[in-house]
């Protein structure tokens, strides 16, 4: 019977560690999730950059 409530034990310690776990990697998700974002809105804001600097330079050298 001892041995029977031991086993009780270690599964649901187990299954406690196992929730821990899916807990860990929902907030890692949503960290990957919201660093994609900023990722991508960083992305545009520098293509945006650059294409403000295309025009720039195109000034500048129509000018000279």
């Amino acid at each position: 019977m001892n041995e029977g409530m031991e086993n009780l034990k270690q599964i649901e310690e187990l299954e406690e560690d196992k929730r821990t776990i899916y807990r860990v990697v929902d907030k890692l998700e949503q960290r990957i999730s919201k660093l994609e974002k900023v990722l991508a809105s960083h992305a545009k804001c520098i293509g945006e950059l650059r294409g403000t600097e295309l025009r720039i330079h195109d000034l500048k050298d129509n000018n000279e």
